[in-house]
């Protein structure tokens, strides 16, 4: 096997034993696993803390494996996670409730209602009128308002986002009701992380790109609408990974922040000092 393939087959492996380990967190806090409960849930508590150390077992087994596993050390670990999984259903089984459904396509639906009055608003205010798409003007792509544009669209990556994991969820009759405020948190915060982003992005460009094939292709007129259109829904289409950047870049900026301030505190420490040591 490639290695190619063996590396694609490592990081589906990693994905799914973390969103298995976020399954069993997420029914070992479920109410009906109180202590005395009941006989029948009281034995279910006992699986579940059960599946908790089997996955403990399964992860060793995975950050064991050397920099360059085997096919085979990937099959034994893959055996254990699937075992571990079906534990996990036969307990999802005894968990699955009418008002996960409900809360399910409830969040379907109105991610659906926000996501088609979105793409409304933004055909009016770019000129559409009665489904005349003749009419459509992009907003301006020099200046300020052409992160209009990184709003919108970072929107609908995010909002595309969402439908497709609620749906997904919900397909796995496992929609999380204590999930939803997750769901309009995320949404709101993409086309703010996305901007700042692209601001990076977009002014770099400008700058780096003068006189050079990035000017003549990218930020050409005409060309640089479908390049914001597309850098934006890939940010908000990815915004864990967006927010994982804006987090590293806040770091930095902490950093230098911190750096800066300290400075300037040293120099007018020394300030006082000889201040101090002249008035003497």
């Amino acid at each position: 096997m490639a290695d190619k393939e063996i590396e694609k087959r490592y990081q589906i492996l990693k994905t799914n034993l973390a969103e298995t380990k976020v399954r069993i967190r997420r029914y070992t806090l479920d109410p009906r696993l109180k202590e005395h409960s009941g006989e029948k849930d009281d034995a279910l508590r006992v699986r579940t803390d059960n599946t908790w150390k089997k996955w403990l077992e399964v992860w060793s087994q995975f950050a064991a494996l050397p920099d360059s596993p085997a096919v085979q050390d990937l099959n034994n670990v893959e055996k254990g996670w699937l075992d571990l999984d079906r534990d996990v259903d036969l307990i999802q089984r005894e968990l699955i409730s009418e008002k996960s459904y409900e809360a399910g396509i409830r969040t379907v639906v109105w991610l659906s209602i926000a996501l088609l009055l979105l793409v409304v608003f933004y055909f009016v205010t770019h000129g559409v009128t009665f489904l005349n798409f003749s009419s459509f003007e992009p907003w301006p792509e020099w200046g300020p308002l052409k992160y209009g544009e990184v709003v919108f669209w970072s929107s609908f990556g995010v909002l595309c986002y969402l439908l497709f994991l609620a749906t997904y969820f919900l397909a796995r009759r496992d929609f999380d009701v204590w999930y939803q405020p997750w769901y309009v948190s995320t949404a709101l915060r993409a086309p703010f992380l996305t901007v700042i982003l692209m601001m990076i992005v977009l002014e770099f460009v400008e700058w780096y790109g003068e006189g050079k094939w990035i000017q003549t292709y990218i930020l050409e007129e005409g060309n640089k609408f479908y390049f914001i259109v597309f850098m934006s829904f890939c940010l908000g289409l990815a915004s864990d990974s967006t927010a994982g950047i804006m987090r590293d870049l806040s770091n930095g900026v902490t950093e230098f922040v911190s750096s800066a301030v300290g400075r300037v505190s040293q120099k007018l420490s020394l300030a006082v000092t000889k201040t101090d040591l002249g008035g003497k």
